[in-house]
C-alpha cells in the first residue's frame, strides 16, 4: 500500500481524536476527515476499505487508549488485555472501512449515472453524510451496542452548533460535521469549487444561529428550582469490595450525609453502587444507607447493589425520603457493559474472560420508572444507560422532569475516559430538554443545564461533595416525542441510491 495515502488516513485519525477530551480542540473535526477523503476518491473499492480501516483503527487506539490499563488492572493479564483491547479497536475501524468503501462506491455509480459533476458532487456528500450517520446508529445499538465516541460527540463545547440534538440527535451534529468535510474536500480539490466552501459555511452559520436562540431559551429553563447536593466519593477500584475497607468506606459516607443536613437540601445523588455490598442481604450497608438518608434529609437516589430473591443480582438505583423507613422505588439497569457486568455468549468466552466487576454478574432490568417525592420528578439513569438516547427518552416519556445519571468512573483512573463518559450527558440534556445531574465514583460529577450549558462539574479523582441548583421542567421535545426520525431519513436516501443502481441495471438489461 502507498506510504502517502497510509500517511493522510493517519493524519485524519489523529486530528479527528484531538477533536474529543481532554485535547478539546473541538474545530479540527470539521476538516479532519479532508485527508482520508482525498485517499478514498483516490483508490480502487478494496484499497478504499482498507485505508478506511487504517484511519479507523488509529483512530480508536489513540482514543480509547484507557482500555489498556482499566483491562490490566481488572484482569492482571498482559495477554487478555491486549487480545480485548485489539479485537474492539478492529470491530470499530470496521465502520470506518466501510463508510470509506461506500463512499468510493457512490462515486462511482453517481458520477457514471450523473454527467453534471456538480449534482454528482452534491449527492456524493448527501449520500456520505448519511451513510455515517447509519453505522454510528448501527453501532450505538449492534452487538449491545458501543458508542462511544460519535464524532458528533466532539462538539460538546461548541454549544451553540449542538442545539439541533433537539430535533436530530446526536446523529445530526455527526450528520453536518461529516457534510461539512466533503464539502471543504470537494472546495479544495474541485475548479470552481467556491460553492462547496460557501455551502458548508452557510450551514455552519445557520445552525450556529438557530442554536444561540435555541441555547438563550433554554438558559435557567424550568418550572421550580431545587437545591441538589451530588456525593463524589472517590473510592478506588480495588477498595470498592474489599471487606477490609467496609467500615472505612461507610463511616465516611456517613460523613457526607452530615455535610450534605447542613444545607439544607431538596435532593441527594450518590453514585452508581455506592455501598460495599448489596442491599437488603448485607445488614451493614443496608442499614448505614437508611441512617444517611435520615441524616442528610431530602429525597435522596442512591446507586447500589440489589439482591432480588427471585430473580438474582441487579445494579440499581434505590429512591429513599427521610421521612420513610425504607426504600420507596427500584430503577434495574437496562443496559449491561459485556465483560463488566455480565459474560456475553457464555459457553464460547467464559473460559477465556471472567466478569471484571468484583460483585458478580448482574441481571437486566427493562423500566424505565420514574422517581418521585410529589415534587421532584426523576429518571435515574445508571452508568452505561446513558450511552443510548432512547433510554433517556422513555424516561422524559414517562414522567421525568430531571434526569440523573449514576455511575462508577473509578475503573478507568485519571484518563481521557471519565470525561468522554460525562459529556454523553450534555447530549442527553440537550435531546430531552431537561436538566441532568451526574454523581460519578471518582469524578467527573456535575450539573448540565436543559440547554447543554454545564453550570457546575467537579475535577476527577477527588473525594467531593458539589451543592448547586437545578429546574425541571415538563416541556417534551421533538426528539423525545419521535426518537430517530432523523437517521430513518437518511436510511430512506441510502435506499434510494440502491434503488437508483438496480433501475440501471435492469436497463442495461
Amino acid at each position: 500500500m502507498n506510504l502517502k495515502k497510509n500517511t493522510l488516513c493517519i493524519i485524519t485519525a489523529l486530528l479527528a481524536v484531538c477533536a474529543f477530551p481532554k485535547i478539546n480542540l473541538f474545530f479540527l473535526a470539521w476538516v479532519a476527515f479532508i485527508p482520508l477523503i482525498f485517499v478514498i476518491t483516490r483508490s480502487g473499492l478494496k484499497s478504499s476499505f482498507f485505508y478506511g480501516f487504517i484511519s479507523g483503527f488509529v483512530f480508536n487506539a489513540a482514543g480509547l487508549y484507557w482500555f489498556v490499563p482499566m483491562l490490566k488492572f481488572n484482569t492482571g493479564s498482559y495477554l487478555q488485555t491486549v487480545t480485548a483491547a485489539g479485537i474492539l479497536w478492529i470491530y470499530l475501524a470496521l465502520y470506518w472501512g466501510i463508510w470509506s468503501l461506500y463512499l468510493n462506491f457512490s462515486q462511482n455509480i453517481l458520477r457514471k449515472t450523473l454527467k453534471n459533476y456538480l449534482y454528482s458532487n452534491a449527492l456524493i456528500i448527501l449520500f456520505g453524510s448519511c451513510m455515517w450517520v447509519l453505522l454510528e446508529y448501527i453501532r450505538t445499538y449492534f452487538l449491545t451496542g458501543f458508542p462511544w465516541m460519535l464524532i458528533g460527540y466532539s462538539q460538546y463545547k461548541f454549544t451553540e452548533i449542538i442545539q439541533i440534538a433537539e430535533f436530530t440527535g446526536i446523529y445530526g451534529v455527526s450528520f453536518l460535521i461529516i457534510f461539512c468535510n466533503l464539502c471543504f474536500y470537494f472546495w479544495i480539490s474541485t475548479q470552481k469549487g467556491n460553492k462547496y466552501l460557501y455551502t458548508a459555511l452557510a450551514l455552519i452559520v445557520t445552525v450556529s444561529i438557530f442554536g444561540v436562540a435555541r441555547e438563550y431559551k433554554f438558559r435557567f429553563f424550568g418550572d421550580q428550582e431545587f437545591t441538589v447536593s451530588i456525593v463524589q466519593p472517590n473510592v478506588d477500584q480495588d477498595k470498592k469490595w474489599d471487606q477490609f475497607y467496609k467500615n472505612n468506606i461507610l463511616s465516611n459516607l456517613k460523613e457526607y450525609a452530615f455535610k450534605i443536613a447542613e444545607n439544607k437540601t431538596d435532593l441527594v445523588i450518590w453514585p452508581e453502587t455506592v455501598l460495599p455490598g448489596s442491599i437488603p442481604e448485607d445488614e451493614q450497608s443496608y442499614e448505614s444507607i437508611k441512617y444517611m438518608v435520615k441524616t442528610a434529609g431530602g429525597f435522596n437516589i442512591v446507586g447500589s447493589s440489589y439482591n432480588d430473591k427471585d430473580y438474582g443480582y441487579f445494579n440499581v438505583t434505590l429512591a429513599f425520603n427521610e421521612k420513610d423507613s425504607d426504600y420507596k422505588a427500584v430503577h434495574k439497569k437496562n443496559h449491561l457493559v459485556p465483560f463488566g457486568e455480565y459474560i456475553p455468549f457464555r459457553n464460547l468466552f467464559s473460559r477465556f474472560f471472567g466478569v471484571l466487576n468484583q460483585m458478580g454478574d448482574s441481571n437486566k432490568g427493562q423500566d424505565t420508572d420514574v422517581f418521585d417525592n410529589g415534587k421532584i420528578y426523576a429518571g435515574a439513569i445508571i452508568c452505561s444507560e446513558n450511552f443510548f438516547p432512547d433510554i433517556s427518552r422513555n424516561f422524559v416519556l414517562s414522567g421525568a422532569k430531571v434526569l440523573t445519571n449514576h455511575t462508577n468512573d473509578a475503573w478507568f483512573f485519571d484518563t481521557a475516559a471519565p470525561h468522554q463518559h460525562f459529556i454523553m450527558n450534555i447530549f442527553r440534556a440537550v435531546e430531552n430538554r431537561k436538566a441532568v445531574i451526574v454523581s460519578a465514583n471518582s469524578g467527573i460529577s456535575g450539573i448540565i443545564e436543559a440547554s447543554g450549558v454545564v453550570a457546575e462539574k467537579t475535577v476527577s479523582s477527588e473525594s467531593m461533595l458539589l451543592t448547586g441548583k437545578f429546574l425541571q421542567n415538563d416541556f417534551k421535545t421533538f426528539y423525545t416525542k419521535y426518537g430517530d426520525l432523523f437517521v430513518n431519513m437518511c436510511a430512506g436516501l441510502l435506499l434510494a441510491l440502491v434503488l437508483l443502481k438496480l433501475s440501471i441495471r435492469i436497463r442495461k438489461v
